[in-house]
């Protein structure tokens, strides 16, 4: 090689550092997002099923019995307006009111049936095996480091809806879909030609993607499903969680059967006085 060759690769040694550089943040986002996505996708799934099996008939109960309490305290409160203005409750029209009132928590009632409803049947699919679940995580890992817009910012909407299947694919363990999937990609192909005020501005851009991404892994692990496990792998706090569970749904039953006798005296005064 010429002097002059020798001296054009020594002319910016800053180059081949921030190319390593961005080469190691790359590696590390790639892992991160991997990690993350286990666990929305995979572990999140699996506790919050487990915990609506072992905990979601108790909870469901307990909201049941909350949105009881809630309805009788406030048709107490209807039935003791009406009286105040000297009118006679009419039952029908009480209860419409109630029903056009507490329909948002009729609602989240039926959406909670149905998520422990669904959690009771859910089953999980014909397991991977060990080497199957291997090649699953292998081939998603390249789907993501060929895919993903954290790494790839400029990439058109044909392989962001590409990375959307590979995500159905991994979530459903479609290890045959995936396959198809990363048999047609192609890694984009790093510039060479990039100027260091580009490539600093690249390594900025990790970096700053890498703290975004540590604080939502932080966020994920601190909130439910996540925080759920606990009650699932240690059985002294799922006893624990049981027994919260049945002293809220006792005390609830408490404060509805209070309401219920308030609003009989007030219907039985309002038949004496008739």
């Amino acid at each position: 090689m010429s002097a002059e060759a020798w001296e054009s690769l020594d002319l910016h040694p800053e180059d081949r550092a921030l190319r390593e550089e961005i080469a190691r943040l790359r590696a590390s986002l790639t892992a991160l997002l991997l990690q993350k996505d286990d666990l929305q996708l995979i572990q999140c799934r699996r506790i919050e099923a487990a915990y609506l099996r072992r905990f979601g008939p108790l909870e469901l109960k307990v909201y049941e019995c909350w949105c009881g309490c809630l309805r009788a305290k406030r048709k107490a409160s209807l039935i003791r307006a009406r009286q105040n203005r000297r009118e006679a409750p009419d039952p029908a029209e009480v209860e419409a009111e109630l029903d056009q009132e507490l329909a948002q928590y009729q609602q989240e009632l039926e959406t909670r049936f149905r998520r422990v409803a669904g959690a009771m049947e859910r089953h999980e699919g014909p397991s991977l095996g060990q080497k199957g679940t291997k090649e699953l995580k292998t081939l998603y890992r390249q789907a993501v480091k060929a895919l993903h817009p954290d790494l790839h910012p400029d990439q058109d909407e044909t392989r962001t809806r590409r990375l959307d299947q590979a995500v159905r694919a991994y979530r459903a363990g479609d290890l045959e879909g995936l396959r198809t999937i990363c048999e047609a990609l192609e890694l984009p192909r790093e510039s060479e030609e990039d100027s260091l005020e580009e490539l600093r501005q690249e390594a900025g851009r990790l970096k700053r993607s890498l703290r975004a991404l540590d604080r939502e892994l932080e966020s994920i692990k601190a909130s439910y499903p996540y925080s759920a496990r606990v009650y699932l792998e240690d059985e002294a706090q799922g006893r624990a969680r049981e027994a919260e569970l049945m002293g809220q749904l006792r005390e609830l039953r408490e404060r509805r059967a209070h309401y219920e006798t308030a609003i009989a005296r007030m219907l039985s005064s309002e038949e004496e006085q008739a």
